[in-house]
């Protein structure tokens, strides 16, 4: 049985049609139904009711489309028309399945470019395939981060491409926040500055200045009164702190330290003093910004191995900025 193409009205005359109507008249024998005064060509009546061949002419220029090269009349042949049935749109130049022409539910926002976005534009570049178009995406190439933290924590050395997926910073604790901003890479809840200073591991979750000694918590943060939530584990810079950790860089930073540590002290002082004047005088005469990044990765390793002090590293990083300013940030042949 064929679907109907509306309400199937009262037959003027009954008949044989089967297609737009049922058991009206049929003159040719073709199954489409004569047109009368109830039933019409635009409401899907035969317009050819003398010629079983044809039934229907969609541009009405008097060829039946079965012979018509252009049955919706746009000037498109229909062996060219990648939508032959709607004169409104026929060509799609990038391929992607919308419209060259305007003015169209399928026009093409982005006619020579492939794209799948619908979402405020269609057809322009989705590189994550989530149909927002990417000049419009906060995160175009999906791999989690925001295109202005990609481009934040970008260097003279290193570029990361926002529109790259296989380009994108470290992120150790997964938070969307490049380890380069982050201020607390494990999500510890412990600044890295802090865990630094202190000597527990920025990238560890489970290492904190508390736990760090032991494998046991070695600390205590007091808010004050003896009430509940008087006494805490976790970092609050408005308590009091009570630890060993607190303890420790008191004694190694604060107050002189203990006459039989001097000579430990001083070797590890004239150690790291040594290292980092051995990369300051590496920087200042690097040639090329390919050496440049290879310094700022020893730093950073100097750094996160205590075998330079934070503020060191510091030092060094500026050191490192002026260079790759003096290049002006574009990699050069080394002779």
């Amino acid at each position: 049985m064929h679907a109907q193409a509306q309400t199937e009205p009262t037959c003027a005359v009954q008949g044989d049609s089967t297609e737009d109507r049922l058991g009206c008249l049929d003159s040719d024998g073709d199954g489409w139904s004569d047109p009368d005064e109830n039933w019409n060509v635009s409401m899907g009546a035969d317009a050819f009711p003398e010629n079983a061949s044809e039934h229907r002419d969609l541009d009405q220029d008097g060829l039946g489309d079965d012979i018509d090269e252009d049955m919706d009349g746009d000037g498109a042949l229909d062996e060219e028309d990648l939508w032959p049935e709607d004169a409104g749109i026929w060509s799609d130049d990038d391929g992607d399945g919308y419209a060259d022409q305007g003015q169209h539910p399928l026009t093409d926002n982005c006619p020579h470019t492939y794209g799948k976005s619908k979402i405020r534009l269609k057809g322009c570049s989705d590189i994550d395939g989530d149909f927002i178009p990417d000049i419009y995406d906060d995160d175009a190439d999906g791999d989690g981060i925001r295109n202005e933290m990609e481009r934040s924590a970008s260097s003279g050395t290193v570029l990361y491409d926002p529109f790259n997926a296989a380009s994108t910073p470290p992120d150790a604790d997964q938070d969307t926040i490049p380890d380069v901003l982050d201020k607390d890479n494990d999500n510890d809840g412990w600044p890295d500055a802090v865990e630094l200073d202190r000597g527990s591991d920025i990238y560890d979750d489970t290492e904190t200045p508390f736990t760090m000694y032991f494998g046991v918590n070695t600390g205590i943060f007091y808010a004050g009164g003896l009430g509940p939530g008087s006494f805490g584990f976790d970092y609050d810079t408005d308590s009091f702190e009570i630890s060993m950790s607190g303890v420790a860089e008191i004694v190694f930073e604060e107050l002189v330290i203990p006459f039989l540590l001097i000579p430990v002290y001083l070797g590890f002082f004239i150690a790291r003093r040594n290292e980092y004047r051995k990369l300051l005088f590496e920087i200042d005469t690097a040639k090329t910004l390919d050496v440049l990044k290879d310094l700022e990765q020893e730093v950073n390793k100097k750094v996160k191995g205590k075998k330079i002090r934070v503020y060191h590293g510091l030092v060094l990083r500026n050191a490192l900025e002026a260079m790759e300013s003096k290049f002006g940030g574009e990699f050069q042949e080394e002779e």
